[in-house]
């Protein structure tokens, strides 16, 4: 408890405040759709979370980290999820499960 977290949350659509009961937030992320296929999307604090761009990595994929998107913010208790972000992340009724590290 306090140290890392494995959950799941169901989505929104909205801006989504995930509680992991950190109390510096989230330094590691893996969140994947569970209810329909979906990517591993992995950020982490050397890339950064920040209330701007998240850099973030499909472990699913070889591609290149993506570094344009806010899809995740900083929230001290764990993360947030915006409303910008994509099914992938936070569809209205999607299900989704994470790991997360303080």
């Amino acid at each position: 408890a306090g140290v890392s977290k494995v959950g799941s949350y169901t989505g929104t659509a909205a801006t989504l405040n995930v509680d992991c009961g950190f109390t510096a937030g989230a330094r590691f992320i893996l969140i994947k759709r569970s209810d329909a296929v979906g990517d591993w999307f992995t950020y982490d604090s050397f890339r950064g979370i920040t209330a701007g761009n998240d850099p973030y990595l499909l472990l699913n994929t070889t591609a290149a980290q993506v570094t344009n998107t806010d899809y995740i913010d900083p929230l001290n208790a764990g993360f947030t999820v915006t409303s910008t972000a994509p099914a992938g992340l936070n569809a209205n009724g999607g299900t989704y499960i994470f790991l997360a590290i303080a």
